[in-house]
């Protein structure tokens, strides 16, 4: 184990090189912004994140910066200055949203976000996000100290199994919350020696230093700078579970692999000989951020399954990348055309004389009135199309238009044909037939 974690160390600590170029970065970006806020003596700056408090991962250097504003600030006068001073302080950016709109861009090569903030006296009384980021890492900075390394070990074993970043597209572990489950249990290896007893229920209560169950809650990681938060609340039930056994597993096992970021593709070859009842769906992107675009095309998906429950629906996934893929595998290919309607027992005239108005090829079994009926779609795919059409308003607001608008169905080998790699490896996730990537 001490070996595995001191090789581990050497991929997730940076390099001198790199942090003297961060150094000169963080420099170049003080004298910039100094110089661009001396026409605004309210505001101030500050540097916050996994680079003020020196648990960034090697090679994921960048550099966040706050700009903070009197709390009496008008919202459209914090975001218009706030870019403004954005813009002016990086090499090249681009405007990303959270909260609201911030710039991110690059400093002497080194990323960086530049975002707007209020100035409070207190985390209740935030009015945006990232109001409680100022609090979050005046609550850290001390009790992070000497701990810093752990948490880069605990970032990198989520990173490489795919459960890092809170973000919809990822439902995993926040860099904030990697840091409070370290300064709790006091390491990266009793975090995971304590992991193994976690529950879908269990609370752990950072400000009061305890750990309970909750009967009939979900997983919840006390804010303690607002302890009526949950700080796991993006964290999936599913990566929750992943976590726990990955784990388990490293405890029995210790290896450097864990560490190690697996590439995959899809198995094409047991695509085809498995013979699996694939359907996709392919549409046009809408032009939203990826935290409102994933929870519209998982809604989107469980409209689907739920109206084609009779082809016995196994499993879904949805990405994107320049289209939006909704991937979904049935375990019925086709169904009859006919099936068996049950009507009412012979007894009941009433009824029988409505249903036999109703209904043409009518017969008699165990004393009760039955009709064959046909179906409207045999297949899944013709039910998938057939479903969207008409419950494209259901399916979010964005991507219920671009569904509206047309969409490309793919079913079996035909999804093949589909050459995104987001597509292929969420394909390959979905039907848990991945192949290492070349």
């Amino acid at each position: 184990m001490e070996d595995v974690i001191k090789r581990a160390l050497e991929l997730v600590v940076p390099s001198k090189e790199e942090i003297e170029i961060a150094k000169k970065a963080e420099e170049e970006l003080k004298r910039r912004l100094d110089d661009a806020l001396e026409d605004y003596p309210m505001l101030e700056y500050r540097f916050l994140g996994s680079y003020a408090r020196n648990t960034w991962l090697r090679g994921n250097l960048e550099i966040d910066v706050f700009i903070l504003f009197p709390e009496d600030t008008p919202m459209e006068e914090l975001e218009k200055i706030g870019l403004e001073i954005g813009k002016a302080v990086v090499d090249e950016y681009e405007l990303r949203y959270a909260a609201h709109p911030y710039v991110h861009g690059k400093v002497l090569g080194v990323e960086v976000d530049v975002v707007p903030c209020y100035k409070l006296k207190s985390p209740d009384k935030i009015k945006s996000a990232v109001d409680r980021t100022p609090f979050h890492h005046d609550w850290l900075k001390d009790r992070i100290k000497g701990k810093e390394n752990d948490v880069r070990l605990l970032k990198q074993f989520l990173k490489a199994n795919g459960i890092y970043g809170a973000e919809y597209k990822v439902r995993g572990f926040s860099g904030y919350l990697c840091e409070l489950l370290v300064v709790f249990y006091g390491s990266f290896l009793d975090v995971v020696k304590n992991a193994v007893k976690w529950r879908r229920d269990t609370v752990i209560d950072v400000p009061n230093g305890k750990v309970y169950r909750k009967k009939g809650g979900s997983f919840f990681v006390v804010d303690p700078v607002d302890p009526k938060r949950n700080v796991a609340a993006n964290l999936s039930l599913d990566n929750l579970a992943k976590f726990v056994q990955l784990c388990r597993d490293f405890l029995k096992r210790p290896s450097l692999d864990f560490f190690l970021s697996k590439e995959f593709d899809l198995d094409e070859d047991a695509f085809r000989r498995e013979n699996r009842v694939v359907v996709v769906v392919a549409f046009e992107k809408p032009n939203i951020v990826e935290d409102n675009l994933y929870p519209q095309l998982e809604k989107a998906c469980r409209v689907v399954v739920n109206n084609t429950r009779e082809f016995q629906p196994l499993r879904f996934g949805f990405t994107a990348d320049d289209r939006c893929y909704l991937i979904f595998e049935f375990g019925i290919r086709e169904l009859s055309r006919f099936y068996k309607h049950m009507g009412p027992i012979f007894e009941d005239e009433e009824n029988v004389e409505r249903f036999l108005k109703r209904n043409e090829k009518v017969f008699i079994e165990n004393g009760r009135f039955w009709a064959f009926k046909e179906r409207m779609h045999v297949k899944p795919n013709e039910a998938v199309a057939d479903v969207i059409k008409k419950n494209w308003q259901g399916m979010g607001k964005d991507v219920g238009e671009k569904l509206r608008e047309g969409f490309e169905i793919y079913v079996g080998e035909d999804v093949l044909k589909i050459e995104s790699k987001e597509f292929r490896k969420k394909l390959a996730e979905v039907l848990c037939i991945k192949r290492p990537s070349s």
